[in-house]
């Protein structure tokens, strides 16, 4: 073995260590992967995907070279690591691998496009920010147009920067928003449990209650109120598992409005 100095890029990921903090980019990454496809000489944009953008499974002609698409967007996903902000954009397009088709591949371009205009976007933890875990977490009711399903999106931070987040379909169909909304919240009080866990293994033991932050207030009513359950019967047993973690404070669910929700980037375009 040999001490190659200080940590400075790694796998495409690229660590600019200071006093105020560490930044995680993968800069040099991008622009590689950019030049690979084609797309240097793109125009820059500043949305990952167009705006209410519904992608299904049955739209266009099939793409010739399928296995270009498939690893573009590996490559995709691999800069997720750095860039929560592709995380929705990267799993919309990563659902018609199977069979692509132009629509699909018109979207792909569409993020990379955007990663040309977002090449400095990183992660930055922040050396001397207080010691704390806070949540979002959000629901994109039945958004998806192929089978109705919702979009789970959730996020964690620790100290400043992203440690946790997920764009994710859930397995199921929701027949209300609330429902949507609930399974969310399961979700992330699940990622706390683990969180917490891996936290106490690393020395870093929280005291305080994890913060989550959620835009909708049936959502928090239904955690506070068991009363309230009357119309929202057909939720699952199992996701009750967020109101056993409310009552032993481990977690409070907190209301944040909607233009405040950050994780809005992981349920929509």
């Amino acid at each position: 073995m040999k001490d190659l100095g200080e940590l400075c890029y790694f796998l495409g990921i690229e660590v600019i260590q200071s006093p105020k903090g560490i930044w995680l980019l993968q800069r040099q990454y991008a622009l590689n992967k950019l030049s690979e496809y084609g797309m240097t000489g793109s125009k820059p944009i500043s949305i990952p995907l167009e705006q209410n953008v519904k992608l299904s499974g049955d739209e266009g002609d099939l793409v010739e070279d399928t296995t270009m698409y498939r690893c573009i967007v590996g490559n995709l996903i691999y800069m997720t690591i750095t860039r929560p902000n592709l995380r929705y954009a990267v799993g919309v397009v990563s659902q018609f691998m199977q069979t692509p088709q132009k629509p699909h591949l018109d979207a792909m371009r569409h993020i990379l496009r955007y990663i040309k205009h977002t090449l400095q976007c990183g992660i930055f933890y922040e050396a001397k920010s207080q010691l704390q875990v806070h949540g979002y977490t959000d629901a994109n009711w039945a958004g998806n147009v192929s089978d109705r399903r919702s979009t789970n999106g959730f996020m964690f931070s620790f100290r400043s920067g992203a440690i946790s987040w997920s764009s994710k379909k859930q397995p199921t169909v929701a027949l209300l928003s609330t429902e949507a909304e609930y399974r969310g919240a399961t979700i992330i009080t699940c990622e706390v449990v683990w969180l917490l866990k891996l936290l106490s293994n690393l020395g870093q033991l929280m005291d305080a209650l994890v913060v989550i932050y959620c835009d909708n207030i049936s959502n928090i009513l239904l955690v506070n109120n068991l009363v309230y359950h009357a119309r929202t019967k057909h939720i699952e047993v199992h996701y009750h598992f967020i109101k056993e973690k409310f009552l032993v404070k481990e977690i409070d669910l907190i209301h944040v409005s909607t233009e405040d929700q950050v994780v809005d980037i992981f349920t929509k375009a």
